[in-house]
């Protein structure tokens, strides 16, 4: 039995020696990578799928974000130029509802005085070019207004007789 085991050893041995691998193709690092693609070809796959659908859940996530941010945003007020509209609705009273949007002091002042027949002066450039929205109704008086502008335009006013003086606050 002991001489059969070494020969059977002596000619493994042999045959080991005599094998020899085409340009270490089938050395036995390669041959096990090649074998564990061929074992976890599933779970590799498992791994891509995984994968895929987690990167299409991000950019989904991603869309739907900026799809909200803008649905849910306000936008900012844009700047209009000079000849900007005004709205007149007349109710059955005998003034207008006033509606301004974004437009010069110097217009508002105009559009007053004409209303309230009272001559209005402005005596600051940046002032007659501060833009003002807002809405006034035909119950509201002219001290009303101007006591809303001047919270808002940062400006004071002196009332005389039919003139109305509007200067920047220091």
């Amino acid at each position: 039995m002991k001489d059969n085991n070494e020969n059977l050893e002596r000619t493994l041995d042999k045959l080991i020696a005599s094998t020899r691998s085409p340009k270490g193709k089938y050395l036995a690092e390669n041959s096990w990578q090649l074998l564990e693609n061929r074992l976890f070809i599933r779970r590799i796959k498992r791994r891509f799928r995984l994968r895929a659908v987690s990167a299409a859940a991000v950019v989904f996530l991603c869309v739907a974000s900026w799809a909200t941010y803008h649905a849910l945003s306000f936008e900012s007020a844009s700047s209009v130029p000079v000849s900007a509209e005004m709205e007149t609705i007349a109710p059955s009273e005998q003034r207008e509802i006033m509606t301004f949007r974004q437009q010069p002091l110097e217009e508002i002042a105009l559009q007053l005085s004409k209303t309230f027949h009272k001559v209005i002066q402005i005596n600051n450039d940046t002032l007659k070019n501060y833009r003002i929205t807002a809405t006034f109704g035909p119950e509201e008086s002219l001290r009303e207004i101007l006591d809303l502008l001047k919270g808002t335009g940062h400006f004071e006013y002196k009332e005389s007789n039919d003139t109305i003086i509007i200067t920047k606050l220091n």
